[in-house]
């Protein structure tokens, strides 16, 4: 009787939640028992009795299927060879393993499984279908299968490539102390000097945004590093993403990826890249150029646009012969310091000739002083646009352009008429010239201009100067525009190693972002060719070889972050400018002092 109230028991009071519902539904609709009993007889409120019988009855007429049962399948109640085997054939099939190779390379490792079986698996992954194979691959398969050594079953397999971390300041770790390294460990150098010009203070005046994992300093220093390491593109930045030493140059535990960078360079259209610009010249320009500048160099460069169709305008490209689809910046020079002090990149054709007032503005705005002397080429400017800087007391040099009618005057004029002098450049030793002063009346200027004609300066025809300045003397008119030539190699160094000529973007605003960080960045490498004794006329891809490209150890402790470098025929030079003889704290990193050590 005992085991009879057991049995009973199992149906009158189920244990199993779905055996309960069961056993309720069918009191409620076979035996016709009401909820409120039912509730008493298993112990549930009578609330839970009819929402099970409201959910049984919209399953019923819906034709959903209520299960209270599970079905079971005679046989193995588990897969017994299959989840074994599963990532072995996953790994053959990902080294281009046919089904029957993988069937054979398990036998090799002593594994028995049918082919069919390696194909259920192959389709439950989704690689049933193999790509056609070369037969060099083929012949690698059988020569792994037949020698044994096959990788990630028989042998070690290859290690996977490493997923770097994710930029971060708040992951940056300053507190203990650690060694890194790295192979440009030398962009350290740079440190004393953005510091003594105050970059932390120069991007807060400028008002770039940041967000909560990169400062907008650390950004800064991302795109600046770029730069200053010889980098083409900043989707090159990504050859960097495993070097602690640059992430803690920028500030961060590494440096940001290339989406992270290109990003945020979109996000300046609020001319915050203008006033990184004028910041950096202000603070800069008191150390670059001690002794006030005066004269300027100014000169276009055009970057022409190599993809697809563009709604860039054409302007012309001196090295193609022709006008293409392009992106026009300008630069301007002091003549007497090595410093770029202006650059633009956000110019459209009818804003042009505009350009020369655009600077004076620019200077104005950040000395409280015009310029004295401008320098620039033909294509600079209007007649008119020279008029508004005579009157506004700037002196000028520029060339006029050489129309027949002019050459054919200069060529009757009376030998008597010709002043001959002796050019003394630094490319030109001991070069005899001629040449005329004369004043001529121009269209859209108001009264005469000098007008300085040269022969002998290397050109079949002669160079014509217009000045509004009336007290030098002819020759000096010529040595001074010569002087000019200083912004053009500027120029070709900024193609040459900053690769000006790489075109960020077909919108103008980036590109802008782009040369301001040229101009930052041969700031900084001006900066250092003053600093190291011998080395005032290095080139910055000189100074990257011989100082910035030198791997060295960095050590981070509680107070300080000394930088080891290897040894180089170029130490004892970096040794003895002693660019860490001043206590250098760096803002970004907590203050920490810089210190500089050879081994």
């Amino acid at each position: 009787m005992e085991s009879m109230d057991a049995y009973r028991k199992f149906f009158l009071k189920p244990e199993s939640a779905c055996h309960r519902h069961y056993e309720i539904l069918k009191a409620y609709f076979v035996k016709r028992d009401k909820a409120k009993e039912i509730a008493k007889q298993f112990g549930v409120s009578h609330f839970t009795v009819y929402s099970l019988i409201r959910d049984f009855k919209e399953s019923i007429d819906h034709g959903e299927p209520v299960q209270f049962f599970i079905e079971t399948k005679t046989g193995p109640k588990t897969d017994r060879k299959k989840p074994k085997v599963r990532e072995d054939v996953v790994r053959l099939r990902a080294r281009g393993y046919a089904d029957t190779d993988i069937h054979k390379a398990l036998q090799q490792a002593g594994t028995k499984v049918s082919v069919s079986l390696i194909d259920q698996i192959l389709q439950e992954k989704g690689l049933a279908g193999l790509m056609k194979r070369s037969r060099a691959e083929r012949e690698q398969v059988k020569a792994e299968i037949k020698s044994g050594s096959i990788p990630g079953l028989t042998c070690p397999a290859q290690p996977a490539p490493e997923v770097p971390v994710v930029a971060d300041v708040n992951e940056l770790d300053l507190q203990n102390e650690r060694m890194l390294y790295s192979r440009t460990a030398g962009v350290f150098l740079f440190i004393p000097f953005l510091v003594q010009v105050g970059l932390d203070k120069i991007v807060a005046a400028a008002g770039l945004a940041g967000t909560k994992m990169i400062p907008a300093v650390s950004y800064v220093l991302s795109l600046l590093a770029l730069k200053l390491l010889d980098k083409e593109r900043k989707s090159h930045i990504s050859d960097w993403n495993f070097d602690q030493v640059l992430g803690l140059f920028a500030g961060l535990n590494i440096l940001p990826k290339s989406t992270a960078t290109t990003d945020y360079t979109y996000r300046l259209v609020n001319g915050e890249h203008n006033h990184l610009l004028i910041e950096w010249v202000r603070r800069a320009y008191p150390i670059l150029c001690p002794e006030s500048a005066a004269a300027f160099a100014l000169d276009f460069h055009t970057i022409p646009h190599r993809g697809e169709k563009t709604a860039l305008e054409k302007h012309y490209v001196p090295l193609r012969g022709k006008a293409v689809k392009s992106v026009q910046t300008c630069f301007a020079r002091a003549v007497d310091s090595p410093m770029l002090c202006y650059a633009n990149a956000d110019i459209i054709r009818d804003q042009q000739p505009q350009i020369p007032l655009l600077f004076v503005d620019y200077w104005k705005n950040i000395t409280g002083l015009k310029p004295q002397w401008l320098y620039f080429d033909s294509k600079m400017t209007t007649y008119s646009v020279l008029d508004q800087l005579h009157q506004d007391g700037i002196n000028f040099i520029t060339i006029r352009r050489r129309g027949a009618g002019i050459i054919r005057k200069i060529v009757n004029r009376a030998k008597s008429d010709w002043n001959f002098a002796v050019i003394d450049t630094r490319q030109r030793r001991h070069q005899h010239i001629r040449y005329l002063d004369d004043l001529v009346k121009l269209s859209n200027y108001t009264g005469a201009c000098r007008q300085i004609t040269a022969d002998g300066l290397g050109r079949s025809a002669p160079t014509l100067f217009l000045t509004n300045n009336e007290n030098i003397s002819g020759k000096e008119v010529i040595t001074r525009y010569i002087s000019r030539n200083f912004v053009e190699n500027e120029l070709g160094i900024n193609v040459n190693f900053f690769h000006l000529d790489c075109l960020a973007s077909e919108v103008r605003l980036n590109v802008h972002t782009d040369v301001v960080m040229t101009v930052l960045a041969n700031g900084c490498y001006r900066w250092l060719s003053q600093q190291l004794k011998g080395c005032e006329k290095m080139e910055p891809k000189q100074l990257y070889r011989k100082f910035v490209e030198t791997g060295g150890h960095v050590r981070v402790n509680e107070k300080k972050i000394i930088v080891c470098f290897d040894r180089r025929s170029h130490n004892p030079i970096i040794a003895q400018a002693g660019l860490d003889r001043e206590a250098i704290s760096i803002p970004w990193l907590q203050g920490k002092n810089l210190e500089f050590e050879f081994k």
